[in-house]
């Protein structure tokens, strides 16, 4: 035990002096409650500058020269194809910041769904992963101990392409892309006065076949006329999942996100809120990654997205 809080107070230290050596501001930065009695860490972003050919570099200091220098692995997978896609769609930086509500994510300054967690949602992480054999290290349990006196973060900072504009880390108020979608959000709760409500409860029989409340698949079949057998679940994954000690899966959206939970205990949300939907179907249409016809699909996605963040979801999957 001594000797995991020895490695990850040493790489707390490692994170500090790097980022104090080559920094930026961070988005989140003074959040933290400092008038406590308890350690509080509050580091500005470590700032890693990407080449064109996938090196990075701190401060003009190669990363690989200074891993070596700190007996330290660290292998950052960028290539120079990475790069050069993401000066094309103009993304000049990423940010990954820690806060005391979630992990935010930022592309060119602006908010992308991201992490959020709340009350023991992340403390309920590191058991849940453990079912499905995820092992998120040693040290898991110390950061879920420490999450809201940590304050850190890394930006990685491409070349721009010549003549185009620098983007500030952060950029104040929403985008256009957000606004957008946050008008057109409310313009339809306004529309329909509350929001759709769905829940289905889904029940898995010993064998294997699935009731959705007290109906079959093929009574709930018959009457919608559509086809549920998506849900459906072969013994053996059943006997799988029994397995693993999990009676219940649920996975809820609302206005706020989409939250996964086990057994009853919520895990940490993917924050959709304040525009950070429609800032994501903004930088997918700027690098194109969709390919042809990628226009048509996102217009539909943008049309679709008031519906699907408005309605309150519950899918819970009984075993």
């Amino acid at each position: 035990m001594l000797n995991r809080r020895l490695t990850f107070w040493a790489a707390i230290t490692l994170i500090a002096v790097l980022a104090l050596s080559g920094c930026a501001p961070r988005v989140g930065q003074g959040m933290l409650d400092t008038e406590s009695d308890q350690l509080v860490i509050d580091l500005p972003a470590l700032v890693l500058d990407i080449g064109a050919d996938g090196s990075t570099s701190i401060m003009n200091a190669t990363v690989a020269d200074l891993m070596t220098t700190l007996d330290v692995s660290l292998d950052l997978p960028v290539d120079a194809f990475t790069v050069g896609t993401l000066m094309s769609a103009n993304i000049q930086h990423i940010q990954v910041s820690n806060t005391p509500e979630g992990l935010l994510l930022l592309v060119n300054g602006r908010s992308i769904p991201s992490i959020s967690y709340e009350g023991d949602s992340l403390a309920a992480l590191p058991g849940a992963l453990e079912a499905f054999d995820i092992d998120l290290g040693p040290m898991s349990g110390l950061l879920v101990e420490l999450v809201d006196q940590l304050g850190v973060g890394v930006i990685a900072r491409f070349p721009a392409m010549p003549g185009a504009d620098a983007i500030p880390m952060y950029v104040e108020g929403d985008s256009s892309a957000a606004m957008a979608a946050q008008a057109a959000q409310q313009e339809f709760l306004d529309s329909v006065g509350t929001p759709p409500r769905i829940n289905l409860p889904v029940f898995y029989n010993a064998d294997g076949s699935i009731n959705i409340g007290d109906l079959s698949v093929d009574e709930l079949s018959a009457m919608t006329g559509g086809s549920l057998d998506a849900l459906a679940m072969g013994l053996a994954p059943l006997a799988m999942v029994r397995g693993m000690g999990i009676s219940q899966l649920g996975i809820s959206t609302n206005v706020d996100g989409i939250t996964i939970s086990i057994d009853g205990d919520a895990l940490p949300t993917l924050d959709w809120s304040d525009g950070k939907a429609g800032n994501l179907i903004d930088v997918v249409a700027q690098t194109g990654l969709l390919g042809g016809g990628s226009d048509s699909m996102l217009s539909m996605v943008s049309q679709l997205l008031p519906l699907v963040q408005s309605a309150e979801i519950d899918l819970t999957l009984n075993f």
